[in-house]
């Protein structure tokens, strides 16, 4: 296929391709269709096409996320990607066939990951779904950075999918309901549970389901670097925002009790909560470092913090210098709590 039709029909795609801009010859920019970019920033872009072995790749470096031109004029323009099949099987038709090498060519594909392989790889990522989608709006109302969104799936019957998971978990699923997936993956990439966060309205916000019960109930482990301090935070959201982060579905921190590491433990800005009070001294005496957040910062979790304007380095900064240990962590405790 010649270069000059995938340039025709990409600079036919390209009312649809925010802040398109031609950089040379085999280079293009714009805004990420997959992710939809920055948020936060509309004037970033990070999506580009460049050829490569005499064919354009599209490759967005911020989710990530590849794909060849085809797929791309596919995902944006469906209409558009029938007259470019068309044409360009009429101009393959016009060349001769290419002799094809006796040389043994290898191709090397990248193994899908195990998580991928089950249930959870039938569901649509949030980065997938259309602009507008329930789910979408809910990720982009609480400002998760969009190199989640592809980690993130949606649900439409959640019930169902947990018993596809775990079979017979939910005998009655009559009232099932959509929920976004947040998956618990290890470092072998495998699924050992997950949470269902809800999109309307009920009693559960969340729900917990753990697929190997020996597995620590930890969102984060797939990425975490445990030769580094590990930000240690109270829910999976919240470590979005925060770098070398892991999340404790649920209060109970004995799992990390297998993993050797240098725990940073950020719990909830709640100051009056008698329980987050006591599990704060119980951290400190088990000689974890622990973020205690100024007077200055009234907002409940890390979430919030991001949400009220505060950037991310600004977080890291915020958390940085207000980790306390031993002592010191002790006497500033005193002073936060409210109980």
């Amino acid at each position: 296929m010649s270069n000059y039709l995938e340039s025709k029909y990409l600079n036919l795609l390209s009312p649809q391709l925010s802040l398109f801009k031609r950089k040379n010859d085999t280079l293009y920019n714009f805004r990420c269709p997959y992710c939809m970019d920055s948020q936060t920033n509309l004037n970033k872009a990070r999506g580009y096409v460049f050829v490569k072995e005499n064919s354009m790749i599209f490759k967005c470096h911020n989710c990530g996320h590849g794909a060849s031109l085809n797929n791309l004029i596919k995902h944006v323009n469906p209409t558009l990607h029938k007259e470019y099949v068309m044409e360009r099987f009429k101009d393959s038709d016009r060349k001769p066939a290419p002799i094809s090498p006796k040389t043994k060519t290898e191709f090397r594909f990248k193994k899908k990951a195990n998580y991928l392989k089950t249930p959870l790889g039938k569901l649509k990522k949030i980065s997938q779904l259309n602009v507008g989608h329930k789910a979408r709006n809910y990720v982009m109302s609480r400002g998760i950075p969009t190199n989640y969104h592809y980690k993130l799936f949606y649900a439409p019957k959640f019930y169902e999918f947990v018993n596809l998971c775990e079979p017979g978990k939910f005998p009655n699923i009559k009232f099932d309901e959509p929920r976004i997936i947040i998956p618990f993956i290890d470092k072998e990439e495998n699924l050992i549970g997950f949470q269902g966060r809800a999109l309307g309205k009920s009693d559960l916000k969340y729900i917990t389901i753990m697929l190997e019960s020996d597995s620590p109930k930890i969102f984060g482990l797939d990425t975490v670097d445990f030769r580094k301090e590990v930000r240690v935070v109270e829910g999976p959201i919240d470590s979005m925002f925060v770098e070398n982060a892991i999340a404790m579905a649920g209060a109970d921190v004995s799992g990390l009790d297998m993993i050797t590491a240098d725990y940073n433990f950020i719990y909830d800005n709640e100051p009056r909560n008698i329980q987050i009070v006591r599990r704060i001294r119980k951290t400190i005496d088990r000689n974890h470092s622990v973020t205690i957040f100024p007077h200055n910062i009234k907002e409940k979790d890390i979430n919030d913090i991001y949400l009220s304007g505060r950037g991310l380095d600004e977080i890291q900064e915020v958390i940085s210098s207000n980790t306390f240990k031993g002592l010191a962590a002790k006497a500033k405790l005193s002073e936060w709590s409210k109980v």
